[in-house]
């Protein structure tokens, strides 16, 4: 499995501008979940504070049951959160499952945007678009261990 991740290197050398923004997008979800944790973010219903009330760019159905569950059960979706922050920078760090936890991204960052007041500015939906990027290129086959799959299975997911 080493040697495959050498070869990657060599063989999609191409995309190392691209694996090194998912290493750095990876650590960046992992230090938010420790700055998070280190700050009490456990012991407060912040969720329920950010989540926009008035003024959602989505409304229905699936918002009244979104922020009915998020109201009732603040402390299982702040779990729910920081496990998927977890899981996404873990694979991004490590190029394992890379299309899968940005699939997963995808749907964290557009709940995110249109739900909570987490964006600061307008200019943080880019990073849904950096997430289907690395979807659709398959980023984790660059200094990454989706290579060693992509050689033996070939597949969607890597």
């Amino acid at each position: 499995m080493f040697l495959a991740y050498l070869e990657s290197i060599k063989y999609v050398g191409h995309m190392w501008p691209l694996a090194l923004i998912r290493i750095v997008l990876g650590y960046q979800s992992l230090s938010s979940v420790a700055f998070r944790l280190q700050t009490g973010y456990l012991e407060h219903a912040y969720i329920t504070e950010r989540l926009k009330i008035s003024d959602s760019l989505v409304t229905g159905i699936y918002y009244d049951m979104f922020k009915t569950l998020i109201q009732s059960q603040w402390l299982v979706m702040t779990y729910i959160l920081l496990a998927f922050e977890i899981i996404i920078g873990a694979s991004f760090i490590l190029g394992l499952g890379v299309r899968i936890a940005s699939i997963l991204g995808m749907f964290l960052t557009l709940h995110l945007y249109w739900f909570f007041d987490f964006a600061g500015s307008p200019g943080q939906i880019y990073l849904f678009y950096i997430h289907v990027l690395f979807c659709l290129l398959g980023a984790g086959r660059c200094l990454g261990l989706d290579y060693y799959f992509y050689k033996s299975r070939r597949g969607l997911l890597w």
